[in-house]
């Protein structure tokens, strides 16, 4: 298993050491949801701060020199940057959590082979 060179290049954040119980499961599901729901959070962020930076243009700069112009176009950049960080977060957590899944699947199946096995 250390040999194996998917793992050496990235080792796993989690073991598996038997069968998941009712409970881990629901863990597991919660866990998924926390992270759509963090990713859905950087979204609606990022969207709040295109509003801001609409408003500082639209209703408080009265010439393109103004404070607000420069106000805008930040809040336009860090909205830019905070979806950005979001979406890489959740492509990254999906790819572990796809991996987490296998582990669970080949777990479950082990486990079921051992008992018929031993049944």
């Amino acid at each position: 298993m250390k040999n194996d060179p998917k793992l050496s290049h990235h080792p796993p954040r989690f073991f598996i050491t038997g069968p998941l119980s009712f409970s881990d499961q629901i863990a597991f599901d919660q866990f998924v949801l926390a992270i759509e729901r963090n990713f859905l959070l950087h979204v609606t962020t990022g969207l709040n701060l295109i509003v801001v930076g609409l408003a500082m243009f639209r209703f408080f700069s009265r010439n393109p020199s103004d404070f607000y112009v420069g106000v805008g176009i930040a809040a336009f950049c860090i909205s830019f940057l905070v979806i950005a960080k979001g979406t890489t977060d959740f492509l990254r957590m999906r790819k572990d959590l796809s991996r987490m899944n296998k582990i669970i699947q080949d777990s479950r199946s082990a486990s079921s082979t051992s008992r018929t096995n031993a049944g």
